[in-house]
């Protein structure tokens, strides 16, 4: 069973991706976003092996009926789909009937949140609030996400992904230098840490704790409840944990 956090923090995840790929799909028709019963299904064929962009999330086994119109979805554009387990769905005739079909579950992730939070003091890193034409930012996202100049398409959806409508951006700088960028997505009172990069020369200066902050602090304008995703277990779930982030659910990913 869901938990109302679950629901409240999957629901932001959601609607954030609605948009966003609303706005693919306005520059690639390929791109598409579809609902299978509770489901959700995002396809971008011109990324195919970015599991992100090409699955489906919150499958259950009341969906599962749906199976052959799900890999439909995907099987005109070659893309091989990837089926998202949370934790309140899972079961153990749903992942038998997932082994059955030939998926096998991958490494989980977790999805985290905290109640936003006044900003602590003392940190030597300066966490500047930028709008939408503000170059830097995209400029430390690509370079922290490590996206090549070649990637064009890549770095193209990044810069959509972070021109949601209602959007806010940071660029967190060391002495000065821009050092890593992150993002703030509010909706129905649930703010969402909407991706966040640091700069590899940067790395471990604090950065993303005072990302994390400062983003804390602004998301008590707006929502009662933050939250973030993460590969479980990984730096990411450790740095969020130290700033009082729990676990909300975990999420596996069948392919």
């Amino acid at each position: 069973m869901w938990s109302d956090l679950a629901q409240r923090a999957e629901a932001v995840i959601t609607r954030k991706a609605e948009l966003d790929f609303t706005a693919v799909a306005g520059v690639d028709p390929s791109a598409a976003f579809r609902r299978f019963g509770a489901s959700v299904a995002t396809r971008l064929p011109v990324l195919p092996q970015r599991v992100p962009y090409n699955k489906v999330r919150g499958y259950r086994s009341a969906d599962h009926r749906m199976f052959d119109e799900v890999i439909g979805f995907y099987a005109d554009t070659d893309v091989r789909p990837a089926l998202e387990v949370w934790a309140g769905d899972a079961t153990t005739g749903l992942h038998r009937a997932l082994l059955d079909a030939g998926l096998a579950p991958a490494a989980p992730t977790v999805t985290l949140h905290a109640r936003p939070a006044p900003a602590a003091p003392g940190s030597a890193v300066v966490v500047q609030e930028v709008g939408l034409g503000d170059e830097r930012y995209l400029d430390v996202l690509y370079g922290g996400y490590e996206a090549l100049a070649s990637e064009v398409t890549f770095r193209k959806v990044l810069a959509i992904e972070h021109a949601t409508p209602g959007l806010r951006r940071y660029v967190a700088l060391v002495d000065g230098h821009p050092a890593a960028a992150g993002a703030l997505f509010t909706h129905g009172g649930v703010s969402y840490f909407a991706g966040a990069a640091t700069l590899p020369d940067f790395r471990r200066r604090g950065c993303q704790a005072a990302l994390i902050n400062r983003r804390l602090a602004d998301a008590r304008e707006e929502s009662d409840l933050v939250v973030v995703t993460a590969a479980y277990a990984s730096p990411s779930h450790d740095n969020l944990a130290r700033h009082g982030f729990g676990i909300t659910h975990t999420r596996t990913v069948w392919r």
